[in-house]
């Protein structure tokens, strides 16, 4: 019959285990753990944090957050947002731009790809009549949008930098 052996690398890990086992009991209270003093506060910046889009039809839609697609004003529109950051002084995206904007230099139909930054944070205080549209206590907006499309002239581009965008009223 054959002698019973182990092989070196059970062996460590056993003796790992066993080692790890012994210094966590050692360094356990036996009444438990105990919890005290006050709660942590919010961190800032945990509100809900919206946009709306711009354009005529601006005041008829609900705010967004994180959207896919928002329009910027009656001639721009982005589509396609895969948002990198959200809900922080800035918030920043990667898409589509297209619209009428930069007519006759620019196809409208066709799409450019580019980077999206939200900026401008505002915070509105709390919603009186309870109805739920995004104006309660702990919520901000963004008020300014800046568009970098690849493939454009600066002119044309300089158009889409430090855009207004609508906020709901106090």
């Amino acid at each position: 019959m054959r002698p019973l052996t182990a092989a070196p690398g059970a062996v460590a890990l056993a003796a790992g285990l066993l080692a790890m086992g012994a210094l966590l009991t050692a360094c356990s209270d036996p009444g438990g753990l105990e919890v005290s003093g006050p709660a942590l506060s919010p961190s800032p910046g945990t509100e809900a944090v919206y946009v709306m889009g711009g354009g005529a039809e601006a005041a008829d839609k609900p705010p967004l957050r994180r959207p896919a697609a928002l329009t910027l004003s009656p001639g721009a529109a982005l589509t396609e947002l895969r948002w990198q950051s959200w809900g922080g002084p800035t918030a920043e995206a990667y898409g589509s731009v297209r619209g009428t904007w930069c007519r006759p230099a620019c196809a409208p139909d066709r799409p450019y790809a580019a980077k999206v930054t939200l900026g401008g944070l505002v915070r509105r205080a709390a919603d009186s009549d309870g109805n739920g549209d995004g104006g309660d206590e702990g919520t901000a907006y963004y008020t300014r949008a800046t568009v970098d499309p690849e493939g454009l002239p600066g002119s044309l581009a300089h158009e889409l930098r430090d855009l207004r965008l609508p906020v709901p009223p106090r």
